[in-house]
């Protein structure tokens, strides 16, 4: 099957927006650009102002997308990702702090310089 590039762009705009899973994402938009292809199969000269023109803007389309999904679905979604996030900052912040007492060790107990100092006894 020929792809459409425009097509093809649309939906990654679209895909963009989507807040689901990966999986639901995929689905939505493999179903989308079939039906954009179908649709749009007559048309040569294809561009995407057309095709926002027709099939409307992406925010748009997302949103129509986006209400075939549960509600259920979506906010285990959004929790998933909250979780996320909180874990990445949470493991920035473990790592920030890890660096810093590391450096202050290495500065409290590094040696600055030493001084040597040989002493020759004459063994009488």
């Amino acid at each position: 099957m020929f792809r459409n590039p425009v097509i093809r762009a649309y939906c990654q705009q679209v895909g963009r927006i989507l807040e689901v899973s990966r999986e639901h994402k995929r689905c939505l938009l493999d179903g989308l650009e079939r039906e954009l292809e179908e649709r749009f199969a007559s048309e040569t000269k294809l561009t995407l102002e057309m095709l926002n023109m027709s099939a409307g803007p992406p925010e748009k389309v997302a949103a129509v997308l986006m209400e075939c999904i549960d509600e259920k679905e979506r906010m285990h979604y959004q929790s998933r990702r909250r979780l996320y996030h909180k874990i990445v900052i949470i493991g920035l912040i473990v790592l920030v702090a890890a660096i810093t007492v590391y450096f202050v060790y290495v500065a409290q107990y590094s040696v600055d310089h030493t001084d040597v100092r040989i002493i020759q006894s004459d063994p009488e």
